[in-house]
Order: C-alpha cells, then structure tokens, then sequence
C-alpha cells in the first residue's frame, strides 16, 4: 500500500509546487487544498497529475475570486449608518464639508455574528467573497440593511466598528474606486482603508498598544469629534425651540443673564459602557445638590443608551420637585407628541405625530434623528454651565464646542482610553471634575474681579486656573481639514501622482 501512496503524494507536491511558482505561495497553497482526494488514497493506481490537462482540471475546480473591476463612480457620498445617532452626526458633519450630496446606508451585521472579535468578522467577509465569484446586488448573508448597488460613490464614510461591514463591502465592490475613510480606531490594520481619522487618545492607546503596528501611515489624528455646532447654530437652535415650544418658556427669560440668581445647568446624561460605570445614586444626588443648595435650574436630556435604573432615578428626583420650570427632562427614545399637536385635536394620537430619535425618518428616508424637533442643541445654547457624564466623548466634545464651562460627572469610574481622554483635558483646564459643594459657595470678591474662579460651586474647592476655551468651535474646522485632505488623496490617486508632501506628512 506504501508504494502506492508515494506517487500520490509525490503528484500532489510537484502540482502544488508548480502551482507556487505560476500563482505565488499562497495562490499555491489555496490550490493544493482544492485538490480532490487522488484515487491512490483509496487503492487505485493511476498516473501522477503531471499533465497539462490535469493540471487545469484541478485549477479550475479551485474558485478564485477576481478582483473588482474599478467601477466609474457617481459625485455623491455614502454614510454608513448603524443606527447610531453620534456616530451619525460625526459622519454627516465630514459628508456635509465634501460639499457633494450625500445618503446614508444602514448596513449592519447579522444579529449572530455581533459576539465574534472584528478579526474574525473580517475572515468571514474574505472567505465569502473567495468561495463567491459572482457580485450581485444582493447583500452577502452575514450582512443586512440597505442595498449596496451600482452607481458606487466617490466617498464613502463610516464612524464606529459597527459600519465596517457595510464600508468594505462598497470599497471592494468598487474596485477601491469610491475613496473609503473610518473615523475611530478599525480594530483592523488599515491598509483596508484609503485614509482612517483617530482621535488624540485613540492614538495614545489604542494606537500605540499595537507594537510595530502602530506605524501605519494612512492616519490622521483629529482634536475634536466631528459636529456642526457653532455660534450661529446655538443661535438658530434656540430660535426653533422658543417657536415650537420644545423646552418650558421660564428657561428663555433669564438665559442672557450670565451669573443670575438662577442659573442654567444643562446635564447630557449618556450610559455605561466597557470603559466607563455609572453609580446612579451618586450622580442624582449631585444633581440634587444643584436645585437645592446651588439654586441652579437643570435641563436634562438623554442619550441612545441610558439606562432604564438611571432614568428611575431622576424621575424620581423630579417627582420630588415638582416643578418644570427647575427640572426639565427630554428622553429622545420616549414618542413625543409634535408641537404643532393640540390636545384637544384627536383623542387618539395618530403614529405621525410621535416623534422619536429611532423612528424618526433621517435626509435619506432611513433611521436617524430629528434634529428640528430635538431640542438638544437648544440645551446647549440655554446653559451657563454643562456637566457631561464621562463615557461619551462626542457629548463631551459637543459640550466644549460651545466654549462654555464643561464638567464632568463620573470620571472616577472611567477606565483605559476614556480615562486617558479625560485625563489629558482636565490637564489643558478645558474641563473640571463636576463635584458640587454641600453649601453654597461664593467667590471671593478680590479674585473674582481678578478672574481667578478659586472657589467653583460645582466642583471641588480649591485654586482653579482660568478655563481654556481652545477647542471651541473645532468641530467644523476638523472636518473641513478633514475634506481638503480627502479631496487631495483622490485626486492625487486618480491621476497617479504622489501625495504632495504637506498632505502625507501631516499624518500625525
């Protein structure tokens, strides 16, 4: 039986051998194991597949999939949407400085695959596109959500692990013809992207915990989360609110009087995370604190993944008070009845006049949020101060774009890359711990005129230096940056000339 194996085996190396030196290692390698199982395994003699015949039997029963033809492309940008409204925003905010049209595309994977390491996702996807030549317009089965179909666009945008899926999917299809930028850290080598943006403590941490990794070239570190907010912004946000009657009529009257008796304290209330905990009780009874020692009026909002204990809580707490002329809250995931609404229009309120943020019907006519009828920015124009839980840093970064006086609620319990971003800006002074006093606390009125602001009511005692007000107002100049930068790298690509030097060594 020996006997008969060895020509066997000696067939299958010389073919893969053959195939080695034609297609290269790993060409080679994939059609040493498309080989079917040799008749010699079971008994039979035959010849050794050294004929010209046999050897392209044997290719084409291996399934190669060709790469994508470079597809012509249509001026137009694509966002891949998760259903997330930061990383939404942060996206249409670098679509809206392309100056093309833009549409967002919610793909996402497959409800079973969300467990599975990023890694392996991508194993998945390279698997699938080998076994199958054909590209069709239909989705492949481990992803779902929109189509991904033909005309491809000149960019497309993706903000968070989530849209992964759906960006290398249209980049692949398209030949790399439509120019593919991430925004946050891939948990992928970035060579499968045309240009990735990370944030200052993505670089820090998770970055530079790479090793020899960290070395990819194809990275442009950013200050700020992308946004629109502006002066002008805040301004017309604030407009459309006292209109539409969005938040109470008490919060407009005295919100020009800086310092009043009364002043507004605007609190973005997120949600636990990997890198950051939230202790519920502590956080109420600081903002307790605020209407009850400091005399301080709060205007409260949440986000996608507040939870349902935390909620309780300040409902609770606004039981207590009883007054929403102090205590507003706004819970974008509750239905909320139009403005336009009356209460006594309809006894049973039709599904149209309910607006939320997840079924709120975005630019594209896919999942988004409700920018006209979502009195956040409004919050943020009303505020004399803004306290801002520590495991967002796109609220965080929002907050600090109005150049108001940001605190923080709960960086104690933040962890790894969270802890590094709030670390580096309470170093700048752009933020303060949020932790108000059990008395009221009044500046001294030497160093008040001297504007030294040494004893803060809404943080802890001490010699507080002045606020840094730098990154006010970065959003939109990030993300015009950003499109210049873009808009370089594609032409350049286009005509085949070499990235000019300003642009390729502002990696970093």
């Amino acid at each position: 039986m020996e006997s008969v194996i060895r020509p066997a085996a000696a067939a299958t190396l010389y073919h893969a051998q053959h195939c080695q030196h034609r297609y290269g290692s790993r060409i080679g390698a994939a059609v040493l194991t498309s080989i079917p199982r040799h008749p010699a395994a079971r008994g039979q003699f035959l010849r050794p597949l050294t004929t010209k015949t046999a050897h392209q039997k044997a290719t084409r029963k291996t399934r190669f999939a060709p790469r994508a033809a470079y597809q012509p492309t249509s001026a137009s940008t694509w966002i891949i949407s998760d259903g997330s409204v930061s990383a939404d925003k942060e996206a249409i905010a670098l679509a809206k400085a392309l100056s093309l049209p833009w549409v967002i595309k919610r793909v996402v994977w497959r409800q079973g695959l969300q467990w599975l390491p990023i890694p392996f996702k991508k194993l998945i996807m390279d698997y699938h596109h080998v076994v199958n030549r054909k590209q069709t317009d239909k989705l492949p089965w481990f992803m779902k959500g929109d189509p991904l179909t033909a005309p491809f666009p000149n960019y497309v945008i993706g903000s968070g692990a989530k849209t992964l899926p759906g960006l290398l999917q249209v980049s692949r299809m398209s030949g790399r013809a439509s120019f593919s930028a991430h925004i946050h850290f891939p948990a992928l080598p970035f060579i499968h992207f045309d240009q990735v943006f990370l944030q200052r403590h993505e670089v820090v941490v998770q970055l530079a915990g790479l090793g020899l990794m960290k070395d990819q070239k194809n990275y442009f570190r950013i200050n700020s989360t992308l946004n629109s907010i502006t002066s002008k912004s805040l301004e017309l946000a604030k407009t459309n609110a006292l209109e539409r009657g969005l938040l109470p009529g008490s919060f407009f009257s005295d919100s020009s009087h800086k310092g009043s008796k009364s002043p507004i304290v605007t609190v973005l209330m997120g949600g636990p995370n990997e890198d950051c905990s939230h202790n519920t009780q502590r956080m109420v009874s600081r903002l307790e604190r605020l209407v009850d020692v400091q005399n301080c009026r709060l205007l409260i909002t949440y986000s996608q993944r507040t939870a349902e204990n935390t909620k309780l809580a300040i409902r609770q707490f606004q039981d207590r008070i009883q007054d929403k002329q102090k205590v507003f809250v706004y819970d974008p995931m509750k239905p909320q009845q139009h403005p336009q609404q009356t209460s006594g229009s309809s006894s049973i309120p039709d599904s149209t006049t309910l607006m939320t943020w997840a079924n709120t019907p975005g630019p594209s006519g896919v999942l988004g949020f409700s920018k006209e009828n979502n009195p956040y920015e409004a919050m943020l124009a009303l505020a004399d101060k803004i306290v801002v839980t520590a495991d967002s840093v796109a609220m965080t970064n929002e907050a600090l774009a109005t150049g108001k006086p940001v605190y923080i609620l709960g960086g104690e319990l933040a962890r790894g890359k969270l802890k590094v971003f709030h670390r580096y800006l309470a170093d700048q002074h752009v933020t303060r711990a949020f932790r108000p006093g059990r008395v009221p606390i009044t500046p001294l009125p030497s160093k008040a005129q001297a504007g030294n602001d040494t004893a803060d009511p809404l943080s802890y005692p001490g010699d507080h230096p002045p606020w840094n007000q730098s990154l006010a107002g970065q959003g939109p100049a990030e993300a015009k940056k950003i499109a210049e930068r873009l808009h370089v790298m594609r032409e350049s690509r286009i005509a085949g000339r070499r990235i000019p030097d300003h642009v390729a060594e502002a990696t970093c």
